[in-house]
């Protein structure tokens, strides 16, 4: 494998090195490169391989943020979702959700209709539709799937769903990448360089792990965007900080449409404990989650449980009768570790997700570090990062540009226009086109570019997704993937596919070997790396499988 790592990064000065490559990491790069900047980021796995990724899914105002009276939340949520509604169009679009309301319910029908009254309120320049508030019979009429005992009603309102966290994280890196600034994945950020004398930061001394040995990048301002790992890269410092982080984990499951499925989304109250949860359409298949417990374990191996996993399905029934789902029903599950504030008592959903910037400057002179947030605001956490650090440096910077300028794939004045001349002029079938758009925006055209150019890529490798040949190319040649894993889970996007990318692994393989010069030893040890990841998710007839290669 080539070096990935600048041969004279150690001679060049940056402005800001960035430690973590998930949303909030990928946005203050590209927010800060877009100033004119030079910017470094450093990390440790493959852009959006945390917390990014295992989420929900939405992005959404946060619309039981104003239980806990966090009003500027919610408008600064709503706010941004319009944002990305206009320049990620091809990643993030409109999704409606109900809200049913049973006698059972902790929130009546008047606390949901103050909510709804006081979403549309703060969502005042929207362009989805306002709240609609349904009687029983018309709620069941809609989605007659859904249980009839006890429901006295529901509210109808609108969010954003984003299918891929993870296209979004790298389109922000691309922006970032075209404007400048270096991303280095697969790099442990270790001892942060001060000058001693000053406690000031100098850079940041790094592990290579995919090449090995160590290297040090410099740079007058350092900010910490590691997530639930943002207490470890403190500690590297070698300075005493408090304790930062206090993670919770939410545990999400996959499952194929079920009797009595709901056309929208519901967002509904467990009946277990209450607590909110949601039942997605989401890519082809449904996404329901999520739990939210306490978490002090490894976040980089974190895994739903099966007690969580049978609670999601108990709650599915619940609410659905004629679901009838079992533990058989399940495609996979994913969990993730949502990096809040440290505190240290009380329930876990009143934590706020409010994110804070901290400077250590009383401890270290030029390092921050990023203490919580939510995919739906990262974008206004960037902005506020940046200028919080051009602040302290007296650095003079021209205007945030991320409130109007796209992401590399959005760069369209219409989307469904260029959907439609896309689908005429590509050569695909209508089905793979689209697919293509949803997944790549106006880059899918790269992708057609590698088929016209070797036409043999124009074969599918994962047929449960669609996903092409010419896809684990480009992954690789224009959108900084490493490994197998990179391309499937976060590239191509068919690890997330009903078969959780195992239908792929061994073709997507055996275009490494033919179009990227892997030798076979490669291509069986990036096979076996993939389907050891995958494990985490649980997926369906995994056991088995392994069971039968094993055997033979």
């Amino acid at each position: 494998m080539t070096s990935r790592i600048p041969q004279d990064l150690s001679e060049r000065r940056f402005d800001l090195i960035v430690i973590g490559a998930g949303v909030n990491g990928a946005g203050i790069a590209r927010d800060a490169s877009l100033r004119g900047l030079k910017v470094l980021v450093l990390e440790q796995d493959d852009l959006c391989s945390g917390t990014s990724s295992w989420n929900s899914r939405l992005i959404h105002g946060g619309l039981r943020y104003l239980e806990h009276a966090e009003l500027g939340l919610v408008r600064e949520s709503l706010r941004d979702r319009e944002i990305l509604l206009r320049t990620a169009p091809h990643l993030v679009r409109p999704l409606p959700l109900l809200i049913p309301i049973y006698n059972t319910n902790k929130r009546g029908p008047l606390l949901v209709r103050l909510g709804m009254i006081a979403y549309d309120f703060l969502s005042y320049d929207k362009t989805l539709p306002r709240h609609r508030m349904f009687k029983r019979d018309k709620v069941l009429a809609e989605e007659p799937g859904l249980n009839p005992e006890g429901l006295r009603g529901a509210a109808m309102y609108y969010d954003a769903q984003v299918t891929f966290p993870e296209r979004l994280v790298l389109e922000n890196l691309l922006s970032a990448r075209e404007n400048g600034a270096e991303l280095i994945t697969y790099a442990r950020a270790g001892r942060i360089l001060l000058d001693e004398a000053s406690s000031t930061v100098q850079g940041v001394e790094f592990e290579d792990r995919l090449g090995g040995g160590s290297h040090q990048a410099y740079a007058g301002a350092v900010i910490n965007v590691a997530g639930p790992w943002v207490d470890q890269v403190l500690t590297a410092s070698g300075r005493r900080f408090d304790q930062r982080i206090g993670g919770t984990k939410g545990t999400h499951i996959v499952v194929s449409a079920f009797p009595g499925a709901p056309t929208r989304a519901l967002y509904a109250e467990a009946a277990a404990d209450a607590r909110p949860y949601f039942t997605l359409p989401w890519n082809g298949l449904y996404l329901i989650g999520t739990t939210d417990t306490r978490y002090e374990g490894d976040p980089g191996r974190v895994e739903p449980t099966e007690e969580e996993i049978e609670y999601l399905v108990a709650e599915t029934n619940r609410m659905i009768p004629t679901a009838q789902l079992t533990r058989a029903s399940v495609l996979y599950a994913y969990a993730g570790v949502r990096p809040l504030p440290h505190v240290g008592k009380g329930s876990t959903g009143a934590i706020t997700r409010r994110h804070l910037v901290v400077s250590h400057g009383s401890e270290v002179n030029g390092l921050w570090s990023v203490i919580g947030g939510k995919l739906t605001t990262y974008r206004h956490l960037s902005e506020e990062a940046v200028e919080l650090i051009g602040k302290a440096k007296n650095w003079k910077l021209p205007r945030c540009p991320t409130k109007t300028q796209a992401l590399p794939g959005g760069t369209t004045e219409d989307l469904a226009q260029f959907r439609d001349s896309f689908e005429r002029t590509c050569g695909l079938k209508a089905a793979t086109a689209r697919r293509l758009v949803e997944v790549y925006g106006v880059r899918a055209q790269g992708v057609v570019d590698l088929i016209r150019a070797e036409p043999e890529l124009g074969k599918v490798v994962s047929p449960a997704t669609g996903a092409l040949a010419a896809e684990i190319v480009f992954a690789f040649r224009e959108e900084m993937a490493q490994t197998l894993t990179d391309a499937l889970m976060r590239r191509t996007m068919a690890g997330i596919g009903p078969g959780a990318g195992l239908d792929a692994v061994e073709a997507a393989a055996a275009v490494g070997q033919n179009y990227l010069g892997w030798t076979a030893e490669r291509a069986r040890s990036e096979i076996a790396t993939y389907r050891d990841y995958i494990t985490r998710f649980h997926p369906q007839g995994a056991e088995a499988r392994q069971t039968r290669e094993a055997a033979g």
